[in-house]
């Protein structure tokens, strides 16, 4: 066979492939846990970095800290406002239906894949710090492609898993920054993972656990940990919320923390591990899980640090719910498998969620866990949250973040936790 057969051998079965690949109509992510309600009017939206164009929020400065390059960030942003293709939602820019050019998680998977494939380049030829950092790129832009993160939503659950690939091929290529390890738990019988950052294997460590969000995963938080934390010689381990990658098996539970409870019994076994110097973080729902272990158990802990946490208020307020975007209304309604189209249904689910409602709260007895709480402009913890914080820790410290956005308040509470867990760890 000629050169100009295989040639042409070789194109008639790449377009077999792309005429015959099997094509699949995955929902896209505005339709997940949402039958069709219209968008809600946006109360304050720039601080929260929603707005009436987008569906998801865009936090350019938190991923700019969180170690996505700019230029990238904003390359795939004019992608997908440019797209011609057919929206979900007309109004919403990053909707486009089709799995392509335009589509949100298209376009950060893009950014995301062509980051991956330097990184294992540079790092086969031995480019370990140039690796890293194309790694880590790489993990931040599939984990924007994966948010909200939905159940339901398999693309996005794909771009999930390879940047937990893309974080791991990060940590491995960081030797000066110790290792990763995953910390296998069960709760109720189901199994989950946090992720463990270990200075080293050589000495036992304080450490500080990490509850997120539902709005953030695992692989967030890696700043925090590399610019704060292990120059310290502090440990980090960070869990996700129940229903959410490494804990998406494990079910949701209003009156326990089922999650933080057997991560941290796991994580104080471990041969490098200070199990009398534990710190607790907790940020939004994460904050409320982080309370509840600090008052039923607080043998061992020497710190609490909360940002922005949901105690009271954001379970039971309506207005405050009612000012949420639909985007923030489906990741909740998601995770209690209802249809953010019937809100109205969906708050009260919620207030058994609430701290104060489980009687955690407001009950007189003070617990001797040192508390450090941050409050944002529009913050998911009132004053009354604040107040029955106070109530429920001897010694309980709220400090008011009152940037711009979001981004930034998230940014710098998350080094002034660091800052205090360094004051109370060490």
């Amino acid at each position: 066979m000629t050169d100009n057969s295989e040639s042409a051998a070789q194109a008639g079965r790449n377009l077999s492939e792309i005429l015959f690949k099997p094509k699949f109509d995955y929902p896209e992510t505005s339709q997940i846990s949402n039958s069709g309600c219209p968008l809600p009017e946006l109360k304050d939206p720039a601080n929260l970095a929603f707005s009436g164009s987008w569906y998801r929020p865009v936090y350019r400065f938190l991923w700019a800290w969180q170690g996505a390059n700019v230029m990238d960030v904003d390359e795939a942003l004019a992608a997908i406002a440019s797209s011609k293709g057919a929206r979900t939602r007309p109004q919403c820019l990053d909707t486009v239906k089709e799995y392509g050019s335009g589509n949100w998680i298209y376009e950060f998977s893009s950014k995301a894949q062509s980051r991956a494939v330097k990184g294992r380049e540079r790092e086969d030829q031995g480019e370990l710090k140039e690796a890293e950092h194309q790694y880590r790129m790489a993990a931040r832009y599939f984990d924007i492609a994966a948010y909200p993160r939905l159940r339901g939503d398999v693309l996005a659950a794909d771009a999930a898993l390879l940047g937990q690939r893309c974080y791991r091929g990060m940590c491995r290529c960081a030797k000066d920054l110790g290792v990763l390890e995953e910390l296998e738990f069960e709760s109720g019988g189901r199994p989950g993972q946090a992720l463990l950052h270990l200075p080293d294997r050589e000495s036992v460590h304080p450490c500080v656990v990490l509850m997120c969000s539902y709005e953030l995963s695992a692989i967030s938080f890696w700043s925090l940990y590399a610019k704060a934390l292990q120059p310290a010689g502090i440990a980090m381990a960070v869990v996700e919320m129940p229903g959410i990658g490494m804990s998406g098996k494990i079910a949701a539970e209003a009156g326990r923390s089922p999650v933080l409870e057997a991560a941290v019994e796991k994580l104080r076994a471990h041969p490098c591990i200070d199990s009398h110097s534990l710190g607790l973080m907790g940020v939004r729902l994460g904050g409320a899980a982080a309370i509840r272990y600090a008052l039923l158990h607080p043998e061992g802990i020497k710190a609490l640090a909360l940002i922005d946490p949901a105690v009271h208020t954001f379970f039971a307020d309506k207005e405050l719910l009612n000012s949420l975007s639909l985007c923030q209304r489906s990741l909740y309604a998601n995770r209690l498998n209802l249809d953010a189209a019937h809100w109205d249904l969906v708050i009260p689910q919620l207030r058994p969620l609430s701290l104060r409602e489980q009687g955690l709260l407001g009950r007189g007895r003070q617990s001797p866990v040192p508390c450090l709480t941050a409050c944002f402009k529009r913050s998911f913890a009132s004053d009354e949250d604040c107040r029955l914080l106070k109530g429920a820790f001897s010694e309980c410290k709220i400090e008011r973040f009152d940037d711009s956005s979001f981004s930034k308040d998230l940014a710098g509470a998350a080094m002034r936790a660091a800052e205090y867990f360094r004051e109370r760890l060490l």
